[in-house]
């Protein structure tokens, strides 16, 4: 076992799910800000395209990730929550297509995002990453909030 591995495995027995939502949150949308920066000098860039895509497809199967854990038995999350979450799923992986044609706006990717991460934790969410800027610290203490509740 690397010490990656081990360090992924004492995440999961330690951290709250929410918290680890939270932190990937960050990171992709981090990494959407970044390729946001790059999509414009894509299209004479194949490096560039593929940090563009890199972060993209990474978007979308944290997304299809949050799909599929909603939709497995024994999630305690309200069911109107639960479909609210399956439609910004199917809407992120239309978006990201738009996006990937031309069409689409990264931007709606990063803002939906971070509207997900004020739910999981509204005290550090204020310093969530809108593309310029510091992503906030992932290893911070929070405090409880009242979204704690749910």
């Amino acid at each position: 076992m690397s010490q990656y591995d081990a360090y992924r495995q004492t995440i999961k027995q330690t951290a709250a799910p929410r918290d680890v939502e939270y932190r990937l949150l960050v990171q992709v949308t981090s990494a959407l800000s970044a390729a946001k920066e790059q999509l414009a000098e894509s299209a004479g860039s194949p490096k560039a395209m593929s940090s563009v895509m890199d972060a993209l497809n990474w978007n979308n199967q944290v997304w299809d990730a949050f799909v599929e854990d909603v939709g497995t038995e024994g999630n305690a999350l309200p069911r109107e929550l639960r479909a609210a979450i399956v439609s910004l799923g199917i809407w992120v992986s239309r978006e990201t297509n738009d996006v990937v044609s031309g069409n689409g706006d990264i931007d709606s990717l990063i803002s939906v995002n971070q509207a997900i991460m004020r739910g999981l934790n509204p005290d550090r969410s204020a310093a969530a990453p809108a593309g310029d800027g510091p992503a906030p610290d992932p290893a911070a203490p929070r405090r409880a909030g009242p979204s704690d509740l749910a």
